[in-house]
């Protein structure tokens, strides 16, 4: 007695085409992001705005010395356009941080009190 087994396997039914993810905001950032660090702008990328205007998906996104302006097509999820524009000068005063205000008091405070004890001291 021979006995022959036929082992079947289930079909696997795959599309040719992988599904994407419907682009919205949240896709639209991350894929603005990713582009602009390619470009070599890593450090500290901030999105402050997306909207959608007809068809184009436009994203701003900020650093401390640039303003990117991005527009993606969505339909097509391709970069249609971009820019990148150096931040405007706010003023001489602008430019400095908090912390950087602090450290100038600090040291001249020292340097104040550090002349009036040389001057006392000297009997002026």
């Amino acid at each position: 007695m021979s006995a022959t087994s036929q082992e079947t396997t289930p079909e696997i039914v795959t599309s040719a085409t992988p599904q994407l993810r419907k682009l919205n905001a949240e896709v639209v950032t991350t894929m603005t992001t990713s582009f602009l660090k390619r470009l070599g702008h890593k450090g500290g990328l901030k999105p402050k705005r997306v909207s959608l205007e007809g068809e184009v998906y436009t994203v701003e996104v900020e650093t401390k010395k640039f303003t990117a302006v991005v527009r993606v097509g969505a339909e097509t999820r391709e970069i249609k356009e971009y820019d990148v524009q150096p931040k405007s000068e706010e003023g001489f005063f602008a430019s400095f941080s908090p912390k950087t205000f602090l450290i100038v008091f600090v040291i001249s405070a020292i340097v104040n009190v550090g002349l009036y004890f040389g001057f006392k001291a000297l009997g002026l």
